[in-house]
């Protein structure tokens, strides 16, 4: 029984090993805070795509990556509606990061969203051109491009929205994830989609 007992105590301890070196990964927390509840597109619908054309889809820039080391891309997505109203949606990588984020805004504006294209009514396509954290020097900067194109009744608006946020670097990811969140909260909650609606 001997060579069993200690065969269980040499993969107990390599687990422990493994799990250890799993839980110092660094990870990215990004917390969304919704707009207040609205009714002003209420009975409205609309069909809404995300279009991920960035070149580069690496979110750690380069001098971000000696903090960031082996960072899996993935992203502890939090939806906040109050100080004591926060919640981990899930773990998501960045284009579901976007559209569930986007989604939680037009369904906040009133709106039904489509699983399809449908004759007649609006589409709204969210192509995204940049998402990145980076550390300049000591400050933590964090950078969002993207462009809606909103389609209805053959016309076409096109709207570009830019993000950028710093903050100075204190504790290891605190400031990391602060300045992500409120870069993220920021461009998210700028897409006015009513004043689309009203400009067919």
């Amino acid at each position: 029984m001997r060579p069993f007992l200690s065969f269980g105590r040499f993969g107990f301890s390599l687990s422990l090993g493994l799990f250890v070196a799993c839980a110092t990964l660094p990870s990215m927390n990004v917390t969304y805070k919704t707009m207040p509840k609205s009714n002003i597109l209420e009975g409205r619908e609309i069909y809404f795509r995300f279009i991920d054309k960035r070149s580069d889809k690496d979110i750690i820039g380069q001098g971000a990556k000696r903090i960031y080391k082996h960072f899996s891309g993935n992203i502890n997505f939090i939806v906040s509606k109050g100080k004591k109203d926060e919640s981990l949606v899930g773990v998501y990588e960045a284009e579901s990061l976007f559209k569930n984020a986007l989604a939680i805004y037009l369904e906040n504006m009133g709106l039904r969203l489509l699983p399809e294209p449908k004759p007649g009514i609006p589409e709204l396509a969210i192509k995204l051109h940049d998402f990145v954290l980076d550390l300049s020097g000591r400050r933590w900067v964090a950078r969002i491009v993207y462009e809606a194109e909103f389609i209805q009744d053959g016309s076409v608006l096109i709207r570009e929205f830019r993000g950028e946020g710093e903050k100075y670097r204190v504790s290891r990811l605190t400031q990391a994830d602060q300045v992500m969140s409120e870069t993220f909260t920021d461009i998210i909650n700028q897409l006015d989609v009513k004043r689309m609606f009203d400009k067919k």
